[in-house]
Order: C-alpha cells, then structure tokens, then sequence
C-alpha cells in the first residue's frame, strides 16, 4: 500500500504538487512526467551536494534534464516543476522517497 506524501515530507511544494496531481500517487500527472521528475530531483539533489547554496542548481537540473533532444515529457511537467522550483534538499530527497514508493 503506497503512503501518502506526508509520510515522506510536509514542505508545501510537496502538499501542492499532490493538490493538483493526485494525493497517494500523482496519478492524474503523466508517468513519463514523474519519471523526469525523479530525475530533476536527483540531478538537483547532486548540484545541492557539489554546489552547496547556489540558487541556480533547481533551474540548471531542469534545464540539464528536459533541454534536450530526447526529452519526451509532456506540458504538464512545466506546473509540476514551477511547484518545486524553490524546494529545498532535504524536502527534494523526501519527494524523491514518495515517487519511488
């Protein structure tokens, strides 16, 4: 049985992003969306630890994970990513742990 984001993590990014995509498991966002999601988050989470503090690393994991030519992610990602774009790194690894449930 999945457990609900707040199991996982109470920052409002992760209350609103499952507001508006679904509460157990975002399933009104496309999976190819929540895989992109995963994969920002961990980029962003990895930028966190290299770049400690810099107020670009959520944008430039974005822009490193959906600016390329084999980027197959729909337009409902955009809401998801503009959600989180100020999420913390302790909060990002506990949205990570509720995608991966």
């Amino acid at each position: 049985m999945s457990k609900s984001v707040g199991y996982y993590t109470a920052c409002p990014e992760a209350e609103n992003l499952v507001k508006l995509y679904g509460d157990k498991d975002l399933d009104k966002l496309p999976q190819i969306d929540q895989a992109g999601l995963l994969v920002v988050l961990s980029l962003f989470i990895y930028y966190e630890n290299a770049y400690p503090g810099s107020i670009r690393n959520f944008e430039l994991a974005c822009l490193n994970t959906l600016n390329c030519d084999d980027d197959y992610t729909t337009d409902e990602i955009q809401g998801a990513l503009t959600i989180l774009e100020n999420i913390s790194k302790d909060d990002a690894i506990g949205l990570l742990q509720f995608l991966l449930q």
